[in-house]
């Protein structure tokens, strides 16, 4: 029969009276075992600490940009309202009558 793996929390011995230390798997903090007490700060809880208002800026800063893009976009599709006429116009004075150079050669292949 296989050997059963080992708990990662540890079990607490009879001669301790208190809650047992455990690791935080999130913030790999040592905490009493419920939760009430934090003996040992990580590093990596010190800067989730000092990083937590980063986000509130990012995303300030990301509805900026995209306040800035969708003026952008409606400045393109402004423009394109405006020269969209002109450009037709355009194209109906460059027409020539008969057929095009391209159009009156025939598909010579060898094969």
């Amino acid at each position: 029969m296989p050997r059963k793996k080992a708990s990662a929390v540890p079990v607490p011995a009879p001669s301790q009276s208190g809650p047992v230390r455990i690791v935080c798997p999130a913030c790999k903090s040592e905490i009493s075992g419920d939760g009430s007490t934090l003996h040992s700060m990580s590093k990596y809880l010190e800067e989730l600490i000092e990083t937590a208002g980063d986000v509130e800026k990012l995303e300030k800063v990301v509805g900026e940009l995209e306040a800035k893009l969708a003026a952008a976009r409606a400045e393109a599709v402004k423009v394109k309202v405006e020269v969209a006429p002109k450009i037709k116009t355009e194209d109906t004075k460059n027409e020539t009558v008969g057929p095009k150079p391209e159009q009156g050669k025939p598909n010579r292949n060898w094969w």
